[in-house]
Formats: C-alpha cells, structure tokens, sequence
C-alpha cells in the first residue's frame, strides 16, 4: 500500500498479512480526505492545530495519510503486537516522531486517557462483527474528546446503518458513502455546537 496525497505521497506502508487484517484500501482513504476537504471550510484540517486520531490503527495508513496531508499531530491506538510492530516500521516514513504518538492497548480502555476537545478528527475502523461501533461512539462522546466541530470517521461493513448510534451517543451523520463491500460513515459533533 501506498500514501496517496501530501508530502510523503508514493512511500510504501507495509501492511500484516492475515485475514482479520483489513487496511484502509486507496481509494477509500483518497475518498474519506476528499469527502472532508471538499466541507464549507475548503480544508480537511481547521483553524489551529489539527489532532488526529487513529483508533484499532492496524498497519497506521489512515494515520500516515493524515500526516502526509499535514495533520499537527497523531496518536496512533492498536493492541494487537503484530500489528504493532508494523506500525512502528511504518512511522519511519515521517522521518521524525515528535508528532506521532503510538499507544499499544485497547482502544475502548485507552480513550479514557483523553480530555475533553482533544481531537478534531477521530478515524476508528474496528473489527466489523465485534460490535464496537456504539461503545466506541459512547465513550467519545461520555469524554468529550471530540473537539468543536470535529468529525469522526467510522469504515465499517456496506451494510451496516450507525444512524442510531450516533443519534444515540450526541452526533450527526453528515455523510455515508460505499465502496464494494467498505462503507464509511462521517459524524460531526453536535453535541458541542454541530455545524
């Protein structure tokens, strides 16, 4: 897999080759950044700092790309040891670590780490059947980690509706796309302020 925009556009990410392992295909990544910098704002990043975070951040591709299409900051979150090793192989690409933060752990304990308004962008594709979706939504939301017109980006299964989780939990769903079987829901925080 390849970076696909920004200052690191080209460089290889090597990815885990196993099964339960599914990196965030090209054209969804170039989909997701798109879909964001084509908002009101003209930008994919905001006034201020933009802060990004990566969870069950796998081999880190949505958080290179991030970075690659300069995002102040990254905090990457991935448990599995594997995964995390290729992770740590792959930040080499920013030839710096200053702004990348790597937190090995689960994702669901580690957001309880955070204070309030940290992010203003939130990438989380968990397992597809684990069941994570609400408990994620729940626990940002419960933190308040989302900051001010932030956006939170969920890569799920096609079929998979997350409307009733993000009513539930305080968001709005601003955008959902499909791509074969990947699907993509865009969330703004509402509770703070929405759009």
């Amino acid at each position: 897999m390849i970076i696909t925009a920004g200052k690191y556009k080209g460089k290889k990410v090597k990815t885990l080759k196993v099964g339960e392992v599914r990196p965030t295909s090209s054209k969804v990544r170039e989909s997701i950044f798109n879909i964001v910098q084509l908002r009101e704002e003209s930008t994919i990043f905001y006034k201020g700092k933009t802060k990004f975070l990566d969870l069950f951040a796998g081999s880190g591709i949505m958080g290179l790309e991030a970075l690659s299409r300069s995002a102040d900051q990254v905090i990457f979150v991935e448990k599995n040891p594997e995964s995390l090793k290729i992770l740590k192989q792959n930040i080499s690409i920013a030839q710096t670590t200053k702004n990348i933060k790597i937190i090995p752990g689960d994702s669901l304990r580690v957001l309880n780490r955070f204070g309030e308004n940290e992010f203003n962008f939130i990438f989380a594709d968990p397992p597809y059947e684990a069941g994570l979706y609400g408990p994620v939504l729940k626990k940002i939301s419960d933190k308040k980690i989302l900051a001010d017109k932030g956006i939170i980006v969920l890569e799920h299964n096609r079929e998979k509706d997350l409307s009733g989780f993000a009513k539930a939990y305080g968001f709005r769903v601003y955008k959902t796309k499909t791509y074969g079987d990947t699907g993509i829901t865009i969330l703004l925080s509402d509770f703070n302020g929405g759009y």
